[in-house]
């Protein structure tokens, strides 16, 4: 009997359902004519992996142009939205990060860190505007898909979204009260249950945010829009990842900025000593921008690619 590692079958579930339907019994059994009675290499791993990963984002239009051009107007304004979800996070840690920056920056060098955060502020009021007009846009088509019987292919990862925000909410409302009971230095490191607590919840909001926008996707690629609607999604989509790169650019000059005027700052030292621009938290932060950034950039190519084939009129 063979290890369970080498059994074919299991190896092609890297490939989509519907691919596996159709071809799966024929890759399978190419897969145990290659590999005999040997034990598959790492190599022969990695190829049937990355075979099965392209063949899914193919049938998700995420890459190619087998299909239509509105879905892959769709999927690049879901993949928009999966970026701003994570945008989200790092925009919640700058702000966490940069909260009363202004208060310790000397006045003659506040102008510049103050303008940078108010572009980033701006641009998050923006893109959380065009968001939410297109939820509102959506929400007729999402209405009709749940009625024609939609809810029980996303109920699932719904309710886990729902279960997930209460505890979200309910922990935020805990340490909110926390909070208040306790002082600012206690707030700021030195008492470290109220430190575990918040990391604690910082991850779970971090997923709830994930698990939302898992759930807004998987509702996103069901429901049926229109051509126009399609194209007014995919605009919002452009505008919102529009947004994230100013808001991006903002972070950065707000951190050079702080890092001439008040290295203190980013590390807690006190007003006046010096201190390396280089804060782990920050990096962590704008990686992840930076992520967001080009995953929303590749989804707005996507998004211009189908509207060429559009007004083409190619299928």
């Amino acid at each position: 009997m063979k290890p369970r590692h080498t059994d074919p079958s299991r190896m092609v579930r890297w490939y989509p359902t519907a691919w596996r339907e159709r071809y799966g019994d024929e890759m399978a059994a190419l897969i145990e004519d290659q590999l005999g009675d040997q034990t598959p290499t790492l190599r022969f791993g990695l190829s049937i992996a990355r075979a099965g990963l392209r063949e899914r984002a193919i049938g998700a239009a995420i890459v190619g142009r087998s299909a239509t051009p509105s879905e892959r107007a769709r999927t690049g304004a879901l993949i928009v939205l999966g970026a701003w979800s994570a945008f989200v996070i790092a925009g919640a840690s700058f702000s966490k990060l940069a909260e009363h920056f202004s208060v310790v920056v000397p006045a003659p060098h506040r102008a510049l860190p103050w303008t940078a955060f108010q572009v980033v502020q701006i641009a998050a009021l923006i893109a959380a505007s065009l968001f939410a007009v297109g939820i509102v846009m959506a929400l007729p088509a999402v209405s009709r898909f749940l009625r024609a019987g939609g809810w029980s292919t996303v109920r699932r990862s719904v309710l886990r979204s729902a279960v997930l925000g209460g505890a979200a909410a309910a922990s935020t409302i805990g340490l909110a009260v926390w909070a208040h009971a306790i002082s600012s230095a206690q707030r700021n490191g030195t008492d470290p249950g109220y430190g575990v607590a918040f990391v604690v919840w910082a991850v779970l909001v971090a997923a709830t945010i994930c698990i939302w926008a898992r759930a807004g996707i998987a509702v996103g690629r069901r429901i049926q829009l229109s051509r126009r609607q399609l194209v007014l999604e995919s605009g919002l989509a452009i505008g919102v990842a529009g947004a994230m790169c100013a808001m991006t650019v903002g972070t950065a000059i707000w951190w050079g900025s702080m890092a001439v005027s008040a290295p203190w700052f980013l590390h807690g030292s006190p007003v006046g000593t010096a201190g390396s621009p280089v804060d782990l938290r920050l990096i962590v932060t704008m990686a992840v921008m930076l992520a967001s950034v080009v995953a929303g950039e590749y989804g707005v190519a996507r998004i211009g690619r189908s509207w060429t084939d559009m007004l083409r009129g190619t299928s």
